[in-house]
């Protein structure tokens, strides 16, 4: 855990303690289907799900199948190695979810959680705009991110004021 901690503190990402992850778990109870976790981490979802279906009398590899999102590579090894270790297997691919849907599970999975970066505010639209998985359209914008130097002619990027939304609308889809 001290591991994780020290190098998942920046750009939105964090390490999520164990009671947190098993509280989500223990409100959403996965215990069938596929699983998917847009903002997968360390694959702590995953370890709390298998050991939420074992305390039920299940085995986990005939009940759930495993599907993640992670952006950052050095922490996709690590779920891994997390699932590897717990005897588990999943399909956990690299992908920032604000842009990408990597798998072919679109409206196919049972159960959706994550504990994804809150508060984001930074979300190109325009790379956004338009996707299937934002059925209520897009949240609020905001134009220009006051980064802009003077004098520089840039165009202010339009970003999402925030990306609260467009994770709920994720899950939803």
């Amino acid at each position: 855990m001290k591991f994780a901690m020290q190098g998942a503190q920046d750009q939105g990402e964090f390490f999520t303690p164990p009671s947190l992850v098993q509280t989500i778990v223990n409100v959403i109870e996965p215990d069938h289907g596929i699983v998917f976790d847009p903002a997968s981490g360390s694959g702590g979802m995953f370890v709390q799900s298998s050991h939420f279906i074992e305390r039920q009398g299940k085995d986990t590899s005939h009940n759930v199948t495993f599907y993640g999102q992670e952006k950052t590579l050095t922490t996709i090894r690590l779920a891994r190695m997390n699932l590897a270790v717990h005897g588990l297997e999943g399909d956990i691919r690299e992908a920032n979810t604000f842009y990408q849907d990597v798998h072919p599970i679109w409206g196919k999975c049972d159960f959706v959680m994550a504990n994804p970066p809150f508060n984001v505010d930074m979300v190109d639209a325009e790379k956004v705009k338009g996707d299937r998985r934002l059925p209520f359209g897009l949240p609020g914008i905001s134009k220009g991110n006051g980064k802009k130097k003077q004098g520089s002619g840039a165009k202010s990027k339009v970003t999402v004021s925030n990306g609260n939304y467009l994770w709920i609308s994720y899950f939803h889809s």
